[in-house]
C-alpha cells in the first residue's frame, strides 16, 4: 500500500508539471503568433491573430485528427497476425494488461525491425494502439514482453498518448510559423519601413522569438517526454507486479545492437520505450535526450 501511495504521489507531480509545461507551450505558441503581427503586418497583431491564428490552429487540427495512421505509416507498422505464435502471443499479452488497466483492449500492431521496441499511440483508450518490434517478440522472454506491454498500457491509461500528441502538433507548427518567419525576412522584406527605436527593439525580440521558439519548444517536448517514461515504468511495474521484467526487458534494450539502420521515422522516435535512433544519447541523459538514462529507469525499478 505504502509504495503504491508513493506512485500515486509521483503521477499526481508528473500531472503539475504537465499542466506548467503545456502552459508554456500554449504561451510560446501564441508569443509566435504575435511575432507574425509585428514582422510581417508592420506591428497590426489583430490582423495577425485573424490570419495566423485560425491557420495555426487548423494546422494543429489536421495534425491531429490523421495522428494515428500518420504514426503507423511513419513505423511502417502492419496488424498483428494471429496466426504467427510470437504475434498471438503479444495480442494475449496486451490483452492480458489491458483487463489489469481496466481499460478497452488497444488494437495489435507489429514493426517488423530486428531492434528490441514499441510505441503505444492514439487520441484515446478507445482507439489507442501497441506496436511491439519483431525484434522484441524473437529476443524478449515472457515476463519481460509483459513488462514492456504494462509500460505502453500505462502510457494509454494515464493519457499520455493524447498529450504527446497535441505536443508534437503544437511543436511542429512553432517550428514550422518559425521557418515560414525566418526566411520571410530575407526574402519579403518584413520589417522594412517601421520607423522609431521602440520599433526596432521590438522587431529585434520578435526576430529572437522566431529563432529560439523552436529550440525552448522541442526542449519542452522533450522534458515532458522523459518525465512521462518514469511514470510509465512505474505505472507498469504496478500493473505485472513484477518490476523485474521490465527492468530484465530495459536491460536487453541497452544491450541490442542489430546490424542495420532501424526502420521506421524519427518523428516518431519519442513514442517508443526506448529511443531507436540515438541510443548512446539516451544513455547518458542528455538534454536532447527523448528518454530519459536506461540505467536510471533500471535502479528506480529495482528499487521498488
Amino acid at each position: 500500500m505504502e509504495k503504491r501511495l508513493l506512485v500515486e504521489d509521483h503521477i499526481r507531480r508528473n500531472k503539475r508539471l504537465t499542466i506548467v509545461i503545456c502552459t508554456f507551450m500554449a504561451i510560446l505558441f501564441l508569443g509566435v503568433v504575435f511575432a507574425i503581427g509585428y514582422i510581417l503586418f508592420n506591428g497590426n497583431i489583430f490582423i495577425s491573430l485573424a490570419f495566423g491564428l485560425p491557420i495555426a490552429i487548423g494546422y494543429i487540427a489536421i495534425t491531429y485528427s490523421i495522428s494515428v495512421q500518420t504514426v503507423l505509416s511513419a513505423a511502417k507498422a502492419r496488424p498483428a497476425n494471429p496466426n504467427i505464435r510470437e504475434e498471438k502471443l503479444l495480442i494475449h499479452k496486451v490483452d492480458e494488461m489491458a483487463i489489469a488497466a481496466g481499460i478497452p483492449m488497444p488494437k495489435v500492431y507489429v514493426q517488423d525491425s530486428d531492434n528490441i521496441n514499441a510505441f503505444a499511440t492514439g487520441k484515446k483508450p478507445e482507439n489507442a494502439v501497441i506496436c511491439a518490434t519483431t525484434g522484441a517478440l524473437r529476443k524478449l522472454k515472457p515476463d519481460e514482453l509483459e513488462g514492456v506491454m504494462a509500460h505502453e498500457m500505462s502510457h494509454i491509461k494515464n493519457n499520455d498518448i493524447l498529450i504527446m500528441t497535441v505536443t508534437i502538433a503544437v511543436v511542429g507548427a512553432i517550428a514550422l510559423i518559425s521557418e515560414i518567419l525566418f526566411y520571410s525576412l530575407f526574402w519579403g522584406g518584413a520589417g522594412r519601413g517601421r520607423k522609431g527605436e521602440g520599433n526596432a527593439i521590438l522587431i529585434v525580440i520578435a526576430i529572437l522569438l522566431v529563432i529560439l521558439a523552436p529550440i525552448f519548444s522541442r526542449l519542452t517536448y522533450l522534458a515532458i517526454s522523459r518525465k512521462r517514461e518514469y511514470l510509465a515504468d512505474s505505472n507498469g511495474a504496478y500493473l505485472t507486479r513484477n518490476p523485474e521484467g521490465l527492468a530484465k526487458a530495459l536491460e536487453r534494450i541497452k544491450g541490442d545492437h542489430p546490424k542495420g539502420k532501424p526502420k521506421g521515422s524519427k518523428t516518431v522516435a519519442p513514442l517508443y520505450i526506448a529511443n531507436p535512433f540515438k541510443r548512446s544519447a539516451s544513455d547518458r541523459g542528455s538534454i536532447w535526450a527523448t528518454h530519459p538514462p536506461i540505467d536510471e529507469r533500471v535502479r528506480r525499478l529495482r528499487s521498488m
